[in-house]
């Protein structure tokens, strides 16, 4: 048997190699944000040769724009008018699931594809309209959501991203009566109504809402504001 002779511990004496060696640190897992950031990172780099323009929707629209959320979002939507589909999804098509296909259901018609990026589920939403309410709402993105688009920096803060306008989110969810989310994004809206009223008249004029939808939306701001449109 070796015995060892060490006064303070009793232990063996540390070899060269292990004081040498670098300590092991455990890297954090990524928070979903992260991996939204990540994701976003390689569709702006996969498609920044696409003449195609997207959009970013949905719960991850408003925590790009610092709304708390409730949970963090679980997916990915990225809007883009029925034309440019295909040149989006070539672009991404390494990434792909799935082929773009038609979806129609009693509320919703879309072109769906859907993608797994840095272990984010990413669907592509092409031509996207809504019948609700008395109402037919279509995501114009190009002649609509581009032109009231905001631009959001990522994590890489060389790229940039853009974001629907908070008027598409109030339209959409308050169509799907998601009055939860609409009470949310009626607050921000309140915030500062003279960064989005432009955004919200636009998009109803050039879509179907009826007089009822209207006047119950724009109440419901005025309630928030202490003040009408």
């Amino acid at each position: 048997m070796r015995i060892y002779r060490n006064r303070e511990t009793d232990l063996p004496p540390e070899d060269e190699g292990s004081r040498l060696r670098p300590e092991k640190k455990e890297v954090p897992a990524m928070t979903e944000h992260e991996r939204i950031h990540k994701a976003l990172a390689a569709v702006t780099k996969a498609t920044q040769s696409s003449p195609a323009r997207w959009v970013i929707g949905g719960s991850a629209s408003l925590m790009l724009r610092g709304l708390p959320l409730s949970a963090e979002p679980r997916d990915l939507d990225l809007y883009c008018d029925d034309e440019d589909v295909h040149s989006i999804y070539q672009a991404l098509k390494s990434f792909a699931l799935d082929e773009p296909t038609i979806s129609v259901t009693e509320m919703y018609r879309s072109k769906l594809s859907h993608f797994r990026i840095h272990d984010v589920q990413v669907e592509l939403v092409g031509g996207f309209h809504v019948k609700a309410c008395g109402s037919h709402y279509e995501t114009m993105v190009r002649k609509l959501l581009m032109l009231f688009a905001e631009r959001v920096h990522l994590n890489e803060a060389a790229l940039t991203v853009s974001i629907v306008p908070l008027a598409h989110e109030l339209w959409f969810n308050y169509l799907r009566d998601r009055m939860d989310r609409v009470d949310q994004i009626i607050q921000a809206f309140a915030k500062a109504p003279a960064l989005h009223v432009d955004a919200l008249l636009a998009i109803e004029a050039n879509n179907t809402f009826s007089m009822e939808a209207k006047r119950s939306l724009h109440h419901l701001i005025a309630a928030r504001e202490g003040g009408g449109l």
